[in-house]
């Protein structure tokens, strides 16, 4: 599979709906026939080189591509008025024409066009040098970062859909033409028969986008002591509202003001650990703060209103804002025993196991990384039955996320991802080298499992009675 990734450097899309009429509506997301158009202009840019030019041909004559693109905010404009590009009048004597410039702001500012082809090398290096020329799309002030790659991961947050917009042959002969004369082009054909859009993949109640915190110095925690160090980091954010003399929402401390627990999805926090490569060690990288989907969908266009300056009538804006404000000033976890942990949010994680698109990227296959903490205690006495009750277990578990339930559920001691601890400890080995648990989870069951789906799934898969406190992370394999 070929694809073409497009960054917006800026986090805003600058562009008008084609056709004849002006409109408010931004072209989000950004049609195959504008992308093409932007290839061209870099050709043109470099010295129109002939092997460029064959592969522009190329990819014209391919079936139209998919797009993979977020949601997007449109942003409140008005009507400019601007002289026209005619130079001959003196500036005073210029008329002015109504303008208006429709720009989305994405939820993630990243597009993908994914063609089902695989290109002949030399095509393919013609196109990358095309797209790591290519500054802009479509208004020049939708300044991009383009590159082209070859059977590229799904990623996190965007969503497929069909264009309505295509190239076809003899595109790129019609550009030119139009170049020459001195005029804009018509816009490409509308696709008249679109492909029949996917079925949306089953997904858990989590959201894919995470908020990172990063190590930055003092004693980092072994991963073992994850629900500690969950409750620690919960607590410390509970005591910063108190400081202020505000009440915790129920959706960070998972209790009620009485202190009884929660009956719907809150914040979760998982380790971010150096797990799944070669030579993974299994060390403690950084947390995550995972709320619900839905929740975190109102976080994030909070973010967004205030940024932006605008009103907040609601006043979701200000309370987000303020979650936001004494998250910052949790810099350091005081752990006792286990020492002084400092982490800091970071806004683009660096290092690969800071990565949260390991744990959301669609797969039917999932393997634990911290072992699930089962909802209840198994009844059963003989060890295959129980082995059976167990996996029935983890199965409800992965409904009770909104996830289907699995085809098959294989239980381990030791888990299937490098670097990621036991269950149990080993033999002889002492006590205090297992997983430590708070005392609501002291007396449940721990198991490694592999679970398997009959179609793929989006995570994050997080399950077991310890999923908000770190415990039954899982991660996918990459297909």
């Amino acid at each position: 599979m070929l694809t073409l990734e497009i960054e917006y450097l800026t986090g805003v899309c600058f562009a008008a709906k084609s056709g004849q009429n002006p409109t408010e509506e931004p072209d989000w997301p950004p049609q195959p026939d504008r992308v093409f158009s932007a290839l061209v202009a870099a050709w043109g840019t470099r010295g129109e080189q002939p092997q460029e030019r064959a592969a522009l041909e190329w990819l014209e004559r391919q079936p139209p591509p998919m797009i993979e693109a977020s949601e997007a905010e449109k942003r409140r404009i008005g009507i400019a008025y601007v002289p026209p590009g005619d130079s001959s009048a003196l500036p005073e004597h210029r008329r002015r024409q109504p303008r208006m410039f429709p720009a989305a702001i994405p939820y993630r500012p990243v597009v993908r066009l994914n063609w089902s082809i695989q290109p002949e090398k030399e095509t393919f290096d013609a196109l990358q040098a095309l797209a790591r020329d290519t500054a802009y799309l479509g208004h020049s002030a939708s300044v991009v970062r383009c590159r082209f790659a070859l059977d590229a991961p799904p990623e996190a947050g965007l969503w497929r859909r069909p264009p309505s917009r295509r190239v076809y042959p003899g595109r790129l002969a019609e550009l030119e033409h139009y170049y020459r004369q001195g005029e804009r082009p018509l816009v490409g054909e509308p696709v008249a028969a679109p492909p029949e859009e996917p079925q949306e993949l089953p997904q858990s109640i989590f959201s894919d986008q995470w908020i990172v915190l990063e190590d930055s110095g003092g004693q980092t925690p072994d991963l073992r002591a994850i629900a500690a160090v969950a409750r620690r980091l919960r607590d410390a954010l509970m005591s910063r509202y108190g400081e202020v003399g505000l009440a915790v929402p129920e959706l960070i401390s998972g209790h009620h003001p009485d202190g009884t627990p929660v009956n719907f999805p809150h914040m979760a926090i998982v380790p971010l650990a150096d797990v799944g490569s070669q030579y993974s060690e299994g060390r403690l990288m950084g947390l995550a703060i995972v709320f619900p989907r839905d929740t975190d969908h109102e976080r994030r266009k909070a973010e967004r209103d205030w940024l932006a300056g605008l009103d907040d009538p609601s006043g979701l804006t200000e309370q987000w804002r303020t979650f936001d404000s004494l998250l910052s000033a949790v810099g350091e976890l005081k752990l006792g025993s286990l020492g002084v942990w400092s982490i800091s949010r970071t806004l683009t994680p660096s290092k690969w196991s800071l990565q949260p698109g390991r744990y959301a990227r669609p797969a039917r296959r999932w393997a634990s990384v911290t072992p699930i903490v089962l909802d209840r205690f198994p009844k059963a006495k003989d060890l295959i039955e129980r082995d059976a009750e167990m996996a029935a277990i983890i199965a409800s578990s992965c409904q009770n996320i909104g996830l289907p339930a699995p085809r098959a559920v294989r239980l381990y001691k030791h888990a299937a991802i490098r670097g990621a601890p036991s269950a149990y400890p080993s033999g002889k080995a002492p006590e205090w080298t297992g997983w430590t648990l708070p005392g609501f989870l002291s007396k449940r069951m721990l198991t490694h499992a592999v679970i398997e789906f009959s179609e793929p799934v989006c995570g994050p898969v997080i399950l077991g009675a310890g999923r908000y406190s770190g415990l039954g992370l899982c991660i996918g394999e990459q297909a």
